[in-house]
């Protein structure tokens, strides 16, 4: 018995829907959660400009491959700088303070995680101030 092509497209669309939602539900890496006052004091002669360009977190990928900063006008991606060993952090900005988070900062590893912080968050707060005036402009120039 042959099946009629209307139902293997139909079958062959329910088989995409199903590996759509099980690639959405996956997990992403996951986000650090220790505290770290230490790089929290690395950040924070960043944290002035971070808020005026509208970041509200930064999170480093600790597979040195992407970093994405959460903004007013969306979330931007980023390469991780060449050159640096790879690191993995959160940068969380608000109204008064900064705060990173790091599950595998430690002492030993300290320069490492300063050359990040100084290499990437201002290419973060430049990014968004380019984003930041390209949706300006699209929204209100257009």
């Amino acid at each position: 018995m042959n099946a009629h092509p209307s139902s293997i497209f139909i079958g062959a669309c329910f088989v995409l829907l199903a590996a759509l939602i099980a690639a959405c539900s996956t997990p992403g890496p996951p986000v650090p959660a220790t505290t770290q006052p230490a790089l929290s004091a690395m950040a924070r002669p960043y944290a002035d400009d971070l808020r005026k360009a509208g970041v509200n977190s930064v999170q480093v990928f600790d597979n040195g491959a992407r970093v994405r900063a959460a903004t007013n006008f969306g979330d931007i991606y980023l390469r991780y700088p060449a050159g640096l060993s790879p690191t993995g952090f959160a940068v969380y900005v608000d109204g008064s303070t900064v705060e990173v988070d790091s599950d595998t900062y430690n002492a030993g590893n300290s320069a490492q995680y300063e050359a990040a912080i100084k290499a990437i968050l201002p290419q973060v707060i430049k990014s968004a101030n380019e984003n930041n005036t390209r949706v300006i402009n699209n929204r209100f120039v257009n």
